[in-house]
């Protein structure tokens, strides 16, 4: 169990080093489709580390 925490806690730091917003989305997708249909664009947007506006217009593409 903890491993898997740790597992997360990297896959999280590479998501915030990301450079580009778009990546960083992008990323977050591939692992977590679910997470869009779950948590409101708010919460994703400061988890990214975005405005919400940025976020609503990377899903619009």
């Amino acid at each position: 169990m903890l491993e898997g925490l740790v597992v997360q806690q990297i896959e999280r730091e590479k998501d915030l080093l990301i450079q580009s917003p778009r990546e960083r989305y992008e990323r977050v997708l591939k692992r977590s489709p679910q997470l869009f249909q779950e948590v409101a664009n708010k919460y994703i947007a400061a988890y990214l580390r975005m405005s919400a506006e940025t976020l609503s217009r990377l899903k619009k593409r």
